[in-house]
């Protein structure tokens, strides 16, 4: 009995000297201890040990001492044997152990007394169900009880084809508790930070639709999940029941991070734009590597150090093409090379530990998560200063654009301009030339009127007055349509008497239709009143065009004309040209108003005396340039009625004593009228002798100088054409007033007897001196009231010269 415990006593004494190192001593002194500069490793890889056998093993003196905090052993695939002695002689029992960040499939955990008897044994994980774990941690963290004063052995077994690290450490649990409160407030702010910019920055995303902020959310959310299945939280979090996955995700989520890396970088950087070919190469690396990462399946081991290794170099290249874009101009590319180079120290003392070449350290460890969230705000920051670049950029670009626009617009209004001007030119030519000859025509008709005449010569002078009356109408239209289609249309506003212009209107269509068995009534309502303010020229056009093209299309029946004041707004006067003629087809009326257009190929245009087109529009436009609207109803063979409303708001007394006074012929005059075509001459002496004037002609503005100033007093008015040779018809005028101003002239009124019809020629006139004007081909009518308006004064003043002689 006594040789047996002798045996015993030996056994035990070698087992206890045969533990290699110093064990690790517990106590009251600290509540923490970093546990691996006292652990002995053993590389088992090409080994099958079970517990018993590494145990022995390393309490022999196999394998090597650790001496490093944080001990780093880089990429192994295969068991890896620590051990562990340690005796605890702290008054508490309870220690936490803690594996931080290990990466490993699988550890397990076997706990010996000192004879090498085994107590308990527990086992944890990436590929083991996160239920199985001895405590609930997104660590491995093992509850050890460990009886005062007894000295134990921790047996680590490692398996994993990822990165061995084991730093170790023991706690109590107030300090555990406190560490880990720590750690979580930590893990939460860095985590929840990401996940608000992530957040916020797809809010911008989805408010602007710019693709820079969608591949910035894409790579901070997958660097972010990477990160977070790195601690372990995802594992703990997000997928608890799927270890396998867990397993594989990092490599998985390395390869995805890296491709979404390159793609906002490739949006940031403009590449597209700045550089194509590199663009297209490094989205199809991108589109490569998210393609290849579910191969992870078939070797994580290998593309555990692959996607690690592809990883290494990716925030040098970005920086190196953020330094490029900066020196091609690109200012944003700034921040972004800021953020990329912070994530390239980080990441390459990350890397460089985890393939062993450097010694490991906590803060190596979590450096990479420091460097990230650097990025993650200069990142921010860079997307925010690239907007307001892009949008100095665009407003520049906007403005250049409209500036040229601005350039381009003013030299097509100037082109516009010219050609409105050119033809404005041609049409005024043309005009002249054209009334020229008609001026000769109808003046000689309006001559032969008093002639004695057969019926038969009688009916072809009348021929020869519409005629004529019609091309004036045409060449009229034409003017007018240029100065509206010109926006060149002057609306006058002065007062007249509005049932006197009502009745000038229709008094010159009273023949033609009692020609045609029409009887043409005018209807003017008791509320119309007397005078009233408007532009009679315009009011007279619109009325003349509606009464004739009644009287054209009613071969018998009647027209009404009719006007009243409207009871809703007094300032209103409605007019209305009704026939009982041959009417318009319904679906014709939509267009009757638009230049260029009549009545379809009906009755209308079948008439012999169907116009140009022009009449209609004018009208139309008079009526809206003037403030008022026009319209029609009408059927076929139903006849038509024509309305317009104008604002004609009744004139002021004062305006009414303002009006002109009717015109009256009163004694003949003395008139020289001066005109370079002999025909022209003839027709205008033969004219004003008919209205009981004398008349002496010239045939130059140098003859009717010299004439003026051989018999000073000889004459009462001058006629003068404009367009003659040198002196012209305004060069003569300037003349005369000059010689006026002189004393040599006595004031004599100048009135423009011209084939010019256009406001500019006009108003040439009125600035050479020219008191009136008559536009060729005149007839009987308008020259009285020309002359008659501008001898008033005259007679006036003869009549109190002879009332003074007397």
């Amino acid at each position: 009995m006594r040789r047996l415990l002798a045996r015993l006593a030996l056994v035990t004494l070698a087992w206890a000297l045969s533990v290699p190192g110093t064990a690790l001593t517990l106590d009251d002194t600290r509540d923490y201890y970093d546990a691996a500069p006292s652990l002995r490793w053993l590389d088992a890889r090409e080994d099958r040990l079970d517990a018993q056998q590494a145990l022995a093993l390393l309490r022999n003196g196999g394998g090597q001492r650790l001496s490093e905090t944080y001990p780093t052993l880089g990429f192994r695939d295969g068991d890896q044997w620590f051990l562990l002695p340690l005796t605890n002689r702290a008054a508490g029992d309870l220690w936490y152990l803690r594996a931080a960040r290990p990466h490993l499939d699988r550890l397990d955990l076997y706990l010996f007394d000192e004879q090498g008897r085994r107590l308990t044994h527990w086992r944890a994980g990436d590929r083991v169900p996160f239920e199985q774990r001895p405590l609930a941690h997104h660590q491995l963290v093992f509850p050890l009880t460990l009886p005062p004063g007894e000295p134990r052995l921790l047996l680590f077994q490692a398996h994993g084809a990822n990165v061995i690290d084991f730093p170790l450490s023991l706690r109590t649990p107030d300090n555990f508790n406190l560490f880990d409160g720590r750690w979580n407030f930590v893990n939460g702010f860095y985590f929840g930070a990401m996940a608000i910019m992530c957040l916020f920055n797809l809010l911008i995303f989805l408010s602007i639709r710019e693709p820079s902020y969608l591949w910035y959310v894409l790579y901070l959310g997958v660097f972010g999940l990477n990160l977070f299945a790195r601690e372990g939280l995802g594992f703990r979090w997000l997928w608890p029941d799927a270890p396998e996955w867990n397993h594989l995700c990092l490599a998985v989520l390395n390869l995805l991070t890296l491709a979404s890396a390159m793609l906002f970088s490739c949006s940031f950087l403009e590449l597209r734009h700045r550089a194509p070919a590199l663009n297209r190469g490094l989205t199809l690396i991108a589109a490569a590597l998210a393609l290849i990462a579910p191969l992870a399946v078939l070797n994580f081991h290998f593309f555990i150090q692959f996607s690690s290794a592809i990883v290494f170099p990716w925030p040098f290249i970005a920086a190196g093409l953020a330094l490029w874009q900066i020196r091609r101009g690109y200012r944003p590319a700034l921040f972004f090379l800021i953020a990329f180079a912070a994530v390239a120290v980080s990441s390459t003392v990350y890397i460089l530990k985890t393939f062993n070449l450097i010694p490991g350290h906590w803060m190596i460890e979590n450096a990479l998560q420091l460097g990230t969230f650097v990025e993650a705000l200069l990142l921010s920051l860079a997307l925010a200063h690239r907007m307001t670049t892009l949008k100095s950029e665009n407003e520049r670009i906007q403005r250049e654009a409209n500036e040229a626009l601005e350039r381009r617009v003013e030299e097509r209004t100037r082109e516009l301009n010219a050609a409105l001007s050119a033809r404005g030119e041609f049409l005024a030519v043309i005009s002249h030339e054209i009334r020229t000859p008609l001026n000769s025509m109808i003046g000689t008709v309006d001559i032969l009127h008093d002639s004695p005449l057969d019926d038969s010569q009688r009916r072809h002078l009348h021929v020869i007055e519409q005629s004529g009356a019609t091309l004036i109408n045409l060449i009229d239209d034409v003017l007018d349509y240029s100065r509206l289609d010109a926006g060149k249309m002057p609306i006058e506003q002065t007062p007249f008497d509005l049932p006197g212009l009502l009745q000038e209107c229709t008094a010159p269509f009273e023949q033609a239709a009692r020609r045609q068995a029409t009887e043409l009534r005018l209807s003017l309502d008791p509320s119309l009143g007397g005078y009233c303010v408007g532009d009679p020229v315009r009011l007279r056009q619109i009325l003349v065009n509606l009464i004739s093209n009644a009287v054209k299309f009613t071969d018998d029946g009647a027209i009404d004309v009719s006007a009243r004041r409207e009871d809703a707004n007094r300032d209103y006067v409605l007019f209305e040209v009704s026939d009982t003629g041959i009417g318009i087809a319904t679906d014709q009326l939509p267009k009757l108003f638009t230049f260029f257009q009549q009545a379809g190929q009906g009755g209308r245009r079948r008439h012999e005396e169907g116009g140009s087109g022009l009449g209609l529009a004018i009208c139309r436009q008079l009526a809206e340039i003037m403030g008022g609207e026009i319209g029609v109803t009408s059927a076929e063979h139903q006849g038509s009625l024509f309305w317009f409303r104008l604002p004609l708001p009744p004139a002021a007394v004062d305006e009414r004593a303002a009006a002109p006074a009717p015109l009256e012929t009163g004694p003949g005059a003395r008139l020289l009228i001066v005109d370079d075509n002999h025909v022209n001459l003839l027709v205008a002496e033969g004219l004003c002798r008919k209205l009981g004037h004398d008349c002496e002609t010239a045939e130059s503005g140098a003859e009717a100088l010299a004439t003026l100033l051989a018999r000073p007093d000889g004459f009462d008015l001058v006629l003068m054409d404009c367009e003659m040779p040198d002196p012209d018809g305004f060069e003569t005028t300037r003349a005369i007033h000059r010689l006026q101003r002189e004393g040599r002239l006595p004031v004599i009124p100048v009135i423009a007897l011209t084939a010019h019809a256009v406001p500019e020629k006009i108003a040439a006139c009125h600035d050479a001196g020219m008191v009136g004007h008559i536009a060729k081909p005149v007839n009987l009518q308008r020259l009285n009231q020309a002359l008659s308006a501008a001898l008033r004064g005259i007679v006036a003043s003869r009549s109190d010269s002879a009332a003074t002689r007397q």
